[in-house]
């Protein structure tokens, strides 16, 4: 399970690497690709998060420690604030606004990886070690 996550987040962290690398050099006639990479990089979003939910019930469904029940409350919390902050991005950022505002549209993109890339790292060391079933970790 852990490993379908790790997956995920390393294809996330590629998508938005090449995107802001596109983004570098891109002018109003890229906008198909970007428009083209923004729908790839938001479904395997979706689906990560909705993986990693149905992972979480799955373990929260057992007995837990209190601190695991923390951790996922924090991680659940996080999810929904990075989650309205994207689709907040999403619906200010049209095609006309991005044509119109390019230097802006490329900041506020930089900033939601930035907090992607510091969530999925939570994730990893906080979130992750939990969702691992019972053979993984006695060894």
């Amino acid at each position: 399970m852990q490993m379908i996550l790790a997956q995920d987040h390393d294809g996330l962290r590629k998508m938005m690497r090449n995107f802001a690398h596109a983004m570098e050099n891109a002018r109003v006639e890229d906008m198909p690709d970007i428009a083209r990479r923004r729908i790839g990089f938001s479904q395997l979003f979706r689906e990560h998060m909705a993986r990693e939910d149905a992972m979480v019930r799955d373990v929260r469904r057992g007995a837990m420690a209190p601190q695991a029940d923390r951790i996922f409350r924090d991680h659940s919390r996080a999810i929904v604030a990075l989650f309205l902050r994207y689709s907040d991005h999403i619906k200010y950022w049209t095609p006309a606004q991005i044509a119109a505002d390019w230097p802006g549209y490329r900041q506020g993109v930089l900033a939601l990886q930035n907090g992607l890339y510091d969530q999925m790292e939570w994730e990893e060391a906080n979130l992750h070690p939990l969702l691992q079933g019972p053979a993984q970790r006695a060894a």
